[in-house]
């Protein structure tokens, strides 16, 4: 009995190590796919025409930049637009 406790709580614990790596990767996906959209962001915004005295100052800049990093991050959470998912099920590696 004890051979199979033992089995038991290997198999749990390698178990909890998958779903932890997994979480892992679903993160970095994610990550990712924030670092994207911002990239995607910011070279839009460089294509945008800047006129006027407030359009163009460094705080502005600074702001608006910072504005495209929440709007990134808050565009690959949850669903996001797809990539970050479709990395994790490129990564994931359980044939599934």
């Amino acid at each position: 009995m004890d051979a199979m406790t033992d089995i038991g709580s290997i198999s749990r614990a390698v178990s909890g190590q998958a779903a932890i790596e997994k979480a892992r990767l679903r993160k970095v996906c994610a990550d990712f796919e924030s670092i994207f959209v911002h990239y995607i962001l910011k070279s839009a915004r460089k294509a945008i025409p800047q006129s006027g005295i407030f359009n163009s100052s460094h705080e502005s800049k600074i702001y608006r930049s910072m504005m495209d990093e929440r709007m990134a991050q808050a565009a690959a959470r949850g669903r996001g637009m797809g990539l970050g998912q479709m990395l994790y099920e490129q990564l994931k590696g359980d044939g599934h």
